[in-house]
């Protein structure tokens, strides 16, 4: 049996923020983010909306669109770097909100790869018999990292300006990381199938710490004493921090190579392949990706100029894009990719049930 996609769902928040609105608060402009990363705008949450209220509504509509009772799921995956709170995580939080019962809940930490990882844990799941329905959701508030002091006043309407100047130093301090994220979720309902060729049909997946400091947040954690201090804070410390150089280098080296191996592994080669669903993080990332797999642009379609990054949510979100396109097509060879902190990485291939 083959483990196969039947729902798909999104959730994003209303408010928008262009970057001609970050060009207010800080010393930035829309030609500035969009030459370097591809983002013309992004979705913010709202104050006290979380990863978890997202996830919850992502999860509601593809249970919807796969036509399933949230009594038939026995398993949920959540993915996200972005919890409510320090402890616990979000697994939870989302089984009770979704009235899935007293099921599984596995909360994943592999950040932008969190997606990947979860299909590739829900596909074991599905093939060991361990479950016969599981939801595999990527939920985001990247916004509460965002250091912009009252200048959130100003990017929610609630007033004009001016920007206070400390606030505005330090927004445009964190410019290089903080414009290129955004808020959402996306989450798909998995069931198996009795055609053995169809669902995932291979993946590799791949981790080397050596590489962890490529992202990271290197304050609010228990090597310190306490685990939040002043100190920190005023060190930045609570803030990503992130080579963007070596990132790119190696998301552009490790995304084709991982998706070589698993076509590789599967006797298939990359003209099979009718699309890419790869991580959004950066339009040069997937410019790059494109050239190393010799592939056009419409196999490997990105959606960041409307989302910005949105971590773990990036999968899951163009996978429902694509769907309601009408690009994913049965007997379809959909191939998802994946780059993160960590670093975790991989890829995975999926043949969409129906006639090849």
């Amino acid at each position: 049996m083959g483990s196969v996609i039947i729902g798909t769902g999104v959730a994003l928040p209303s408010r928008v923020v262009t970057n001609d609105d970050l060009s207010a608060i800080m010393d930035t402009s829309d030609e500035w983010i969009r030459s370097r990363t591809g983002v013309q705008q992004r979705h913010i949450a709202d104050p006290g909306v979380g990863a978890s209220d997202l996830a919850a509504e992502a999860v509601a509509e593809a249970l919807r669109n796969a036509e399933m009772a949230p009594q038939d799921v026995d398993v949920l995956i959540t993915a996200t770097m972005t919890p409510d709170q320090y402890a616990p995580g979000i697994a939870g939080m989302v089984q009770e909100r979704s009235g899935l019962g007293h099921i599984a809940a596995f909360d994943l930490r592999q950040q932008c790869g969190g997606y990947l990882y979860g299909l590739d844990l829900a596909d074991a799941l599905l093939a060991s018999g361990k479950a016969r329905c599981v939801v595999v959701v990527g939920a985001e508030v990247h916004s509460g990292y965002m250091p912009y002091g009252a200048s959130w006043e100003i990017l929610r309407g609630e007033r004009p300006g001016p920007v206070d100047p400390v606030d505005h130093a330090a927004a445009t301090e964190a410019r290089g990381w903080a414009v290129l994220f955004g808020d959402g979720a996306g989450a798909a309902v998995l069931t198996t199938e009795e055609d053995p060729g169809t669902g995932f049909i291979g993946s590799v997946l791949r981790t080397d710490g050596s590489h962890a400091d490529l992202i990271e947040v290197l304050g609010v954690g228990f090597r310190h004493q306490p685990y939040v201090d002043t100190a920190q804070l005023e060190a930045r410390a609570h803030w990503p921090s992130m080579n963007g150089m070596e990132l790119f280098r190696q998301a552009v080296i490790c995304m084709p190579a991982a998706v070589r191996e698993v076509l590789a592994e599967t006797d298939l080669t990359i003209d099979d392949v009718s699309l890419v669903i790869a991580h959004q993080a950066n339009d040069r990332i997937l410019d790059a990706v494109r050239k190393q797999l010799g592939i056009d642009a419409e196999l490997i379609p990105s959606n960041i100029a409307r989302y910005g990054n949105t971590t773990a949510a990036t999968l899951p979100i163009l996978l429902h894009e694509q769907q309601a396109a009408g690009r994913i097509r049965p007997g379809s060879l959909v191939c998802f990719t994946a780059f993160g902190a960590g670093a975790h990485w991989g890829a995975s291939l999926y043949r969409v049930p129906g006639t090849r």
